[in-house]
């Protein structure tokens, strides 16, 4: 007994000294063991041409580690613990790991039922377009006879060589009437198929009544059943919709449950089977890590950078001042605003009051100014204009075009700012000083990063990356 215990302990450790050598540690990022197939997972799906490219692998590493530092800090500021974060995990994650936790293959050989039944009745789709009156069943005599007749008319200008668009269009209906549509046997009324289906190709019927109304028909050709992969992911979304994922959910845990043996029922057995999900399936494992990463990498960065970039006035003023000679303007610019008003009075006080101000003044200015009575007396659009922005801007500023749209209700309109050769603040431009900026964070944080956090890399594990079979 005391040595098949040895030999099954040796056995044992043999299995897991495999298992190591056959997914190794490729590096360790602050003490965290990151494997070669995890690795190769984020490398792939980021590139799926890269295959054992070696210059690709190396290119790829840097930022791949980037990546993991930004982690790592995001696990240091304990971000994994909030109750955002452990909410959208949890509910990703319940979402990925149903389908590991139903029975695919009897939805398989449900869907195929579906086909087989309507395969087996339906002998393909006829396509045919008709003119059609609508008439009622209880209709008068004289008008079901008057209808008739029009179509009886019709009919024979269609025999004459005139199309069914153009034999439509004379008895007053819209050409849309006689656009091709598809049917299958059983659809449509009784009266309606047994011509349409006696058809030859091409061939157009004579007119006749159906419980509907009156029609003319034209033939253009059947259209063979086709194959079940043609309507295996419509068939099985109609099943979904019916609940069988519930029942494919059941027939999976009774599985399991005569597999794991034991008195356990149908959903410990799928809870059991849940918690071993990334063990059991690396694909799963791998993915779920992904997602995980990547909640805290989009919340650390966010916090770090992106917010930082857009909301830090202060450093954004203080990053354009210092590099202020990279921004320029390829044409001028004129920073102010485009004013509308009813009178000369308040087109030069606003002028006045708007030329020199800030931008940001701009809507106290109106308030304290030209609000009477509840109502604006004037009107602006303001920004940092280049030529083509604005029709008023372009005319009076820079002496092109025609002007602009007078806007509903008022009568005069001038501008009020100052033509610029070059931006004076990080606002004339923005978006560039705040990508600059966000670009300026990223690099100062993770030169950070890099001395907070050891990067360990295996070298030789490296050169085995994609390229171990």
């Amino acid at each position: 007994m005391k040595r098949l215990f040895s030999m099954a302990v040796v056995l044992l450790s043999t299995l897991c000294a495999v298992a190591q050598v056959a997914d190794p540690v490729l590096m360790r990022i602050n003490g965290k063991e990151v494997k070669r197939s995890e690795f190769e997972y984020a490398l792939n799906k980021n590139n799926e041409t890269l295959g054992v490219d070696r210059k690709a692998v190396k290119e790829y590493l840097p930022m791949y580690i980037d990546f993991k530092l930004k982690v790592a800090e995001a696990e240091a500021m304990h971000l994994d613990t909030l109750s955002s974060f452990l909410e959208e995990f949890k509910n990703n994650r319940a979402q990925l790991a149903e389908n590991y936790l139903i029975d695919h293959d009897y939805i398989e050989k449900e869907a195929h039922k579906i086909y087989a039944k309507d395969s087996a009745v339906i002998d393909g789709f006829l396509k045919v377009a008709h003119i059609f009156i609508p008439l009622k069943q209880q209709e008068s005599a004289n008008k079901a006879d008057s209808v008739k007749a029009i179509m009886d008319k019709t009919y024979e200008a269609i025999v004459a060589g005139s199309s069914l668009a153009d034999a439509a269009k004379t008895i007053g209906l819209p050409v849309n009437i006689v656009e091709p549509f598809e049917i299958v046997r059983g659809q449509a009324y009784k009266e309606f198929e047994e011509v349409a289906f006696a058809l030859a190709d091409s061939a157009i019927s004579k007119p006749f009544r159906s419980p509907v109304g009156y029609h003319i028909v034209q033939r253009f050709g059947m259209r063979p059943f086709g194959q079940y992969r043609e309507y295996r992911d419509v068939i099985v979304s109609m099943l979904e919709k019916r609940g069988i994922r519930n029942v494919a959910r059941l027939l999976k845990g009774r599985h399991l449950a005569r597999e794991m043996g034991g008195n356990i029922t149908p959903e410990e057995a799928l809870a059991r089977e849940d918690s071993l999900l990334e063990s059991k399936y690396p694909e799963f494992g791998n993915l779920m890590t992904e997602y995980y990463d990547g909640l805290l990498f989009f919340e650390v960065s966010s916090r770090e950078v992106w917010n930082k970039a857009s909301d830090d006035e202060a450093g954004l003023t203080k990053f354009f001042k210092k590099n202020k000679k990279r921004y320029k303007f390829e044409t001028p610019r004129y920073r102010g605003a485009v004013i509308y008003a009813n009178n000369a009075e308040d087109v030069e006080k606003a002028k006045q009051l708007f030329t020199n101000a800030p931008q940001d003044e701009y809507r106290q200015i109106m308030k304290d100014n030209f609000y009477v009575d509840s109502v604006f007396t004037i009107r602006i659009e303001m920004g940092v204009f280049s030529i083509g922005d604005n029709g008023w801007v372009d005319k009076m500023v820079f002496g092109q075009g025609d002007g602009g749209t007078m806007k509903r209700g008022f009568t005069i309109v001038d501008v009020a700012g100052t033509l610029l050769k070059g931006p004076q603040t990080y606002k004339d431009v923005k978006g560039h000083v705040i990508n600059d900026y966000q670009k300026y964070l990223e690099e100062r944080w993770l030169k950070a990063l890099r001395k907070k956090y050891k990067v360990e890399v295996d070298d030789e594990v490296l050169k085995t990356v994609n390229n171990h079979n």
